[in-house]
């Protein structure tokens, strides 16, 4: 996590303040005594913006305490942190404890994106679960998406947010910083 508050001054330092940087926690860090506390001093000493602070909580959360997780959710939502379920349907996904979890997006498998090359009832599904994320009040954000037409798709049906190699592969923090200067 340290690496990633660096990394947001540092894109800050160059006038980049507008940016969400994600970390994967999981369910059992997420509940770990002190958790929300050590992450906000750290936000706070090192003056990072919590709202480009951006956690991804694996689908593992789901059969955890949704009381304790949801108190942490929120304590880290309040300070302004957006938080995800990442992985989504391909986990311990239950529509009725999705709704009880107050993250603000659904990220949303490779596997239902990789699917969207598939029949007409596979990328009816996708449609279905970008729906479902915003009846819930969740963004929907897409990993995996690698083709034009996925990206179309994804379009045409309102999911908020893609990521994938159609965009760029795992870049260092070197060459992510001069790509956020060349789409500036």
């Amino acid at each position: 996590m340290i690496s990633t508050l660096r990394f947001l001054q540092r894109l800050a330092e160059q006038g980049i303040d507008d940016i969400v940087i994600s970390v994967n926690i999981s369910a059992i860090e997420l509940l770990q005594p002190y958790f929300s506390g050590r992450l906000l001093g750290l936000i706070g000493s090192m003056r990072v913006d919590p709202a480009c602070v951006g956690i991804e909580i694996t689908e593992s959360v789901f059969p955890a305490d949704y009381e304790e997780v949801n108190r942490v959710i929120l304590r880290l939502r309040e300070a302004g942190i957006h938080l995800s379920i990442d992985d989504f349907g391909t986990g311990y996904s239950s529509l009725a404890r999705e709704e009880e979890l107050k993250v603000n997006c659904l990220k949303i498998d490779k596997h239902f994106i990789d699917r969207l090359q598939e029949p007409e009832l596979d990328r009816a599904i996708m449609g279905d679960i970008i729906s479902m994320a915003h009846r819930l009040g969740h963004c929907a954000v897409a990993e995996g998406v690698e083709e034009e037409s996925q990206k179309q798709y994804l379009i045409a049906h309102g999911c908020d947010r893609m990521q994938g190699y159609l965009y760029s592969r795992a870049l260092d923090e070197d060459d992510a910083l001069a790509l956020l200067k060349r789409h500036r």
